[in-house]
């Protein structure tokens, strides 16, 4: 391997082993610039097999180099790069060269090579890049090749491609390309249903939606280039390059280094896109590894998992992280969903913004409009956070939501036009219905002046069998997550999996179980049957390996079956009832607040990839210092022991000022009373200097332990 030093005006990077120096303005990049030309994530300098090369990230103003503009050239010897604009920008100087005898460029007490400079002793290595070799006059004589000054390499250009693939359905199969200049093994990517595609290792495997990539993944909710997996001396190495990320197992991931066959989803850890990743190796090898994972899943399934039920509101600042980043597909109309029943569903969807009395906003979810005065139909954890069977949380209910109605054009955010308040709320099933009282404004509204659309008819969602089909309406981040306010509404479609008790109420069909692809901000937003009738509110998700499903491939979404909210739909259409509770708290299991002898302990914060140790500690005196970047994802963690399930329990983020509430999450203890460790995903705020992860505990939300993380 060779060795690499990165040097600006007044600093040097060194590697002698592979990994990657990503280069932008973002304060998460390994070299940060402070040129407005340089690109948040403008280029990276990354191993390449026994080598090194430049990798341009599509940036505005270009990575150069000897005047020359390149998307990705390898590197050798010492090249002068800019990146930003010609004569600003950032300017480094590379140089790569054999590592021997623990110095760069030359064995032990051996001369610098020529064009660099001997550093003193304890200083940083600093290399002079030679002059470029000029061309003389027309007949003059050449000099030969090992006489010419360096004058930097050429651009690196890919193997040409053998054929086009697609990730997202049948394509051209790309041969394989043999054992690879690095001897190792080959790769192969598989999607479920699709074609096989075969890499050798002389060039790093790229996926995304660019078509001229190796691997082109077909689906808005990946990124344009959203991976690289990596041929490097010790194997294959996948390497993230999206914003929406990549998730194994739920968790979102990185770097890692792929020894076995390993599915990953692109996008959102439940409704991904799936691809399968191989290394190819030995036959023994590949049984062995297959034993080995066989017996980890065995564990899996027997072992408590921290993952959960969780629900489906979207946070407006940092909520809880549910969702991957990029927009779902549209899902064209199939079976006997006719274009003009989806497009009335699409017109009575909603987007709603809960609004504090302070005017600020603090989630979002969707719903239903289902009558022609302003009757609006979504989950309680969306209106009124407080109801009677909701869990613990201390979330401040709403002083009114936004509506904000469907756009005609697709993709096109929706218009917050009115505010509603709730009327009526079943905390234990989750449902509320709103009612529209105002313009978006505050002047009070009613009856034809609100010229809404035509309200989506409700069903019989006691007609549904497994293997219908059913399509999911609604606004999650995924549809926009750069807009908190206004999002474009997601389309998505999938079937009946099977129906989930609920010995509370004493029914089969507590909750329809789907493979319909939901995310956070989706809650309280309508399923329809292929008649386009309302059959179910999108409620939640469980987690892929949740204690309660097992392991499982990728989740599945929890869907409310209309019938069960009879009840208070016809309280609201007599006018509405807010004294109203769920008659089904009454049996719910008597749960004590935390027990005395229960232990709660901050067990700080990670970051991605890092969740499940709880090694570290936070306190209000020493609050955890850690380096983030705005959006970035983290893990709040904590130890917990004690607790009986059934326990109501929580986390709610605050500034770190405490001034502010930023998001939270309420579930019910599952885990047993032995300590566990916990890890909960929030998303770094943009201008906050910190936040504060506070644990809670019991039917009022009682706080036992604070988690604060300072930013850098």
């Amino acid at each position: 391997m060779s060795a690499i030093s990165i040097q600006s005006s007044d600093r040097t990077w060194s590697a002698d082993a592979p990994r990657v120096f990503r280069i932008g303005r973002e304060a998460a990049c390994d070299i940060v610039a402070e040129d407005p030309t340089v690109s948040r994530q403008h280029a990276e300098i990354r191993a390449l097999g026994d080598g090194w090369e430049v990798v341009d990230l599509d940036s505005s103003h270009g990575t150069w180099i000897n005047g020359q503009r390149v998307a990705r050239a390898a590197l050798d010897n010492t090249t002068a790069i800019t990146f930003g604009a010609q004569g600003g920008g950032l300017a480094l100087t590379v140089t790569v060269a054999e590592l021997v005898g623990g110095l760069l460029g030359g064995p032990m007490g051996a001369p610098a090579a020529p064009g660099t400079t001997p550093a003193a002793p304890g200083a940083p290595y600093a290399p002079q890049p030679p002059p470029p070799y000029v061309p003389g006059p027309p007949g003059a004589p050449v000099p030969p090749p090992g006489d010419r000054p360096y004058a930097g390499p050429p651009a690196y250009q890919p193997p040409p491609m053998l054929a086009r693939t697609i990730v997202s359905g049948p394509g051209a199969v790309r041969p394989g390309l043999g054992g690879g200049l690095g001897g190792g093994p080959g790769l192969l990517v598989r999607r479920r249903g699709g074609t096989d595609l075969r890499f050798g290792t002389q060039a790093p495997v790229r996926i995304g939606r660019d078509p001229s990539f190796e691997v082109v993944a077909d689906d808005a909710a990946v990124s344009r280039l959203h991976a690289v997996v990596e041929p490097r001396p010790d194997g294959w190495w996948w390497v993230d390059r999206s914003t929406s990320g990549s998730y194994v197992d739920g968790e979102r991931v990185t770097t890692f280094k792929i020894t076995e066959p390993v599915e990953i989803l692109l996008g959102h850890p439940t409704a991904g896109l799936e691809v399968e990743v191989v290394p190819v190796v030995a036959a023994g090898q590949a049984s062995a590894a297959i034993v080995k994972k066989k017996r980890r899943r065995t564990l899996s399934i027997v072992g408590a998992a921290v993952a959960a039920l969780v629900l489906l509101s979207g946070g407006i600042t940092a909520a809880v992280v549910l969702s991957g980043e990029g927009d779902p597909a549209p899902v064209a109309t199939q079976g006997g969903l006719s274009d003009a029943d989806l497009a009335r569903a699409k017109a009575a969807a909603v987007f709603l913004i809960a609004v504090d009395d302070t005017g600020t906003p603090t989630h979002s979810g969707s719903g239903s409009i289902i009558s022609e005065d302003g009757l609006i139909l979504t989950n309680a954890h969306v209106a009124q956070p407080s109801a009677p069977g909701q869990g613990a949380s201390d979330t401040p209910d709403p002083d009114f939501l936004l509506v904000s109605l469907t756009s005609p054009e697709d993709d096109k955010p929706a218009t917050a036009t009115f505010r509603a308040e709730p009327i009526v709320t079943d905390g234990y099933l989750d449902l509320s219905v709103l009612q529209i009282v105002a313009d978006a404004d505050g002047n009070p509204i009613d009856g034809p002046a609100m010229n809404l659309p035509a309200p989506l008819p409700i069903g019989d969602s006691a007609d549904l069998r497994t293997g219908d089909e059913i399509t999911a309406l609604g606004y999650p981040s995924i549809g926009n997550v750069t807009a908190s306010l206004d999002r474009p509404l997601t389309v998505t479609r999938g079937v009946v999996s099977t129906f989930q008790a609920d010995e509370v109420i004493g029914t089969e069909r507590g909750l329809i179980d789907s493979d319909v692809r939901l995310g956070s901000g989706n809650s309280g937003g309508p399923s329809i049957n292929d008649d386009g009738e309302l059959i179910g509110i999108n409620t939640a998700v469980i987690t892929a390996g949740s204690s309660d499903a097992g392991a499982i491939t990728q989740g599945s979404a929890l869907i409310r079956p209309v019938d069960l909210a009879a009840e208070v739909l016809r309280i609201a259409e007599e006018g509405g009832d807010p004294s109203y509770v769920s008659p089904y708290v009454e049996d719910l299991p008597v749960v004590e607040d935390a027990p005395a002898d229960a232990g709660f302990e901050s067990a700080g914060w990670v970051r991605d990839g890092e969740q499940g140790d709880c090694a570290g500690q936070s306190s209000v005196e020493q609050p955890q210092i850690l380096s983030v970047a705005p959006g970035e994802t983290v893990y709040a963690e904590y130890v917990v022991s004690g607790l009986a399930d059934g326990t109501p329990i929580g986390v709610t983020l605050y500034s770190l000022d405490g001034a502010t509430q930023l998001g939270s999450l309420q579930d019910t203890w599952s885990f047993g009373p032995e300590a566990v460790c916990i890890y909960v995903p929030f998303e770094v705020p943009p201008g906050e200097p910190g936040m504060n992860g506070t644990f809670v505990v019991g039917a009022d939300g009682q706080a036992v332990v604070d988690n604060p993380l300072a930013f850098q």
